[in-house]
């Protein structure tokens, strides 16, 4: 009688061996994907989001100079993400750049601006989780650049 005792608990040993090799190859899966895989794409990710930001901010301030004689009062916007990689960025404008700045400096990024001549850039942040806005006045020999928060 001690032997169909022993067999019973044979089944139970099984399973829970079995469950628990199930449950070690679901922890090193996840574990392998959220210590290397995970992270890296979010950084390549995070990059090429940082660059189209950056790329579609710098087209609004370059097309927001009109080509026009006379003064002019002109402003322009784009929406733009309000978080990158989950955290806040901002965008700086100064001498003939834009300037891409995130907490994680892998995804810094700045570009030239191309301006008609006798355009000035005013220096200036925006942060993001608003709409970026530049403000373009004056006559058409000295144009002024603002950003807007």
């Amino acid at each position: 009688m001690a032997r169909m005792d022993e067999r019973a608990v044979s089944p139970v040993v099984a399973k829970t061996l079995a469950a628990s090799l199930a449950l070690l190859y679901v922890a090193g899966m996840t574990s392998m994907l959220l210590g290397g895989v995970v992270p890296g794409y979010e950084t390549e990710t995070g990059a090429e989001l940082s660059e189209r930001v950056l790329a579609t901010a710098a087209k609004t301030v370059e097309t927001a100079v009109p080509d026009a004689d006379g003064t002019v009062q002109a402003t322009r916007s784009v929406e733009l993400p309000p978080t990158i990689r989950d955290t806040s960025y901002r965008l700086e404008l100064s001498n003939g750049t834009l300037q891409f700045d995130h907490p994680d400096d892998r995804l810094d990024e700045s570009i030239a601006l191309s301006l008609p001549a006798g355009t000035t850039l005013e220096p200036g942040t925006w942060t993001s989780g608003g709409e970026f806005e530049i403000r373009v006045s004056g006559p058409a020999s000295n144009r002024t650049v603002t950003l807007e928060q």
